[in-house]
């Protein structure tokens, strides 16, 4: 059993973040920007509840990194409902006792939703999966039409017939890429709360931090560094839509994007993802992962899929009790044709995880 050193994002010494640095090179299922020590530094800038636990043996080796936030009693990952990859940082084939892990770091339950089910040592705590879709443009961009029109896809015909109505009815089409510019991004994220709010859905810029840290994210991103990615798509003078991105080295996690409702006609989000693609794809960028959820533009865009899981780590029996009947009633429901009723377990769960992450 490791020993458990409890430390702050800031505590992480050039030592350590070597060490992590080199188990993500070994890894594929780390890549993801969300699993960069600078993710972890950038949340603790605007959350002060945000530690690391640093797993070690009995020599006094680090065999392993697991960042996470909490608020209370139970700890989510670090970022929260804006993690959309998260789990342990270690060699591919690390085993510990997570459990134990808990107790040691005095968490009654650590709850998670995106980790990849190559990480085998939560598999016995995992009571759900899902995948991620992902753009895989590692083949360059001729292999990746090929592979869609293999699959039947008509859809880059479809888009470029959309893009040059746009260009004729509105005005030439440009995509700006790696914008800073400060008003398209405050119009985004007008456009993805009025999003949240027609939706339904908990608008995750409601809190100040989560909006500086999207903010400050911009601020030190650019070409293939670590932060914010913001793409714009325009047609004459008119911002059309706009997709902000998690970027670090060569993935992109598109995390938001919102168009301007009036031009919905000619479909500004899949020009830009299209647009995007066609600019990126003989580049640096070896993949941009879309995230869960199944959106009909993710099934058409995606040429790979990453599994994930979901489930939770209890440090005793008394502590998984509710989030264990939570589950249990979740899958009574979707095990019956209930219609509509057999989701709402579901989406009760996922609307408090979000609450409790972003509070």
């Amino acid at each position: 059993m490791p020993k458990v050193e409890r430390i702050e994002a800031s505590e992480l010494g050039d030592s350590e973040r070597a060490l992590w640095a080199s188990w993500r090179h070994q890894r594929d299922d780390l890549a993801s920007p969300y699993f960069s020590p600078k993710w972890t530094a950038e949340v603790a800038k605007v959350r002060n509840d945000v530690e690391i636990a640093v797993l070690m043996d009995d020599a006094g080796r680090v065999g392993g990194f697991l960042p996470f936030q909490r608020p209370g009693r139970v700890a989510v990952p670090v970022g929260g409902a804006l993690s959309d990859y998260h789990g342990m940082i270690a060699a591919a084939n690390y085993a510990c006792d997570l459990p134990q892990i808990m107790r040691q770091m005095q968490i009654a339950r650590f709850d998670f939703s995106h980790i990849p089910a190559t990480q085998s040592g939560f598999a016995a705590f995992v009571h759900a999966q899902h995948s991620s879709h992902v753009i895989d443009l590692s083949l360059g961009l001729e292999k990746y039409h090929q592979g869609r029109r293999e699959k039947g896809s008509s859809e880059t015909k479809r888009a470029r017939k959309r893009f040059r109505k746009l260009s004729k009815e509105v005005g030439p089409v440009r995509l700006e890429t790696y914008s800073q510019d400060s008003a398209a991004f405050e119009q985004l994220l007008q456009w993805k709360r009025a999003q949240y709010h027609q939706t339904r859905t908990p608008d995750v810029f409601a809190n100040t931090w989560t909006r500086d840290l999207v903010q400050n994210l911009l601020a030190i991103g650019g070409v293939q560094s670590f932060g914010g990615a913001l793409f714009l798509l325009y047609a004459g003078d008119e911002l059309m839509a706009a997709n902000y991105c998690l970027a670090d080295g060569d993935v992109l996690h598109a995390w938001f994007i919102a168009h301007d409702p009036k031009w919905a006609v000619y479909s500004p989000g899949q020009i830009l993802f299209e647009s995007i693609i066609t600019e990126l794809a003989d580049t640096h960028v070896r993949e941009i992962d879309l995230g869960v959820g199944d959106y009909r533009f993710k099934n058409i865009l995606a040429n790979s899929r990453r599994r994930l899981t979901t489930g939770f780590v209890a440090s005793c029996h008394r502590a998984s009790l509710i989030r264990d009947t939570e589950y249990r009633i979740r899958n009574w429901a979707e095990a019956f044709p209930l219609g509509p009723l057999s989701a709402f377990p579901s989406k009760a769960m996922r609307r408090m995880d979000v609450y409790r992450g972003l509070s």
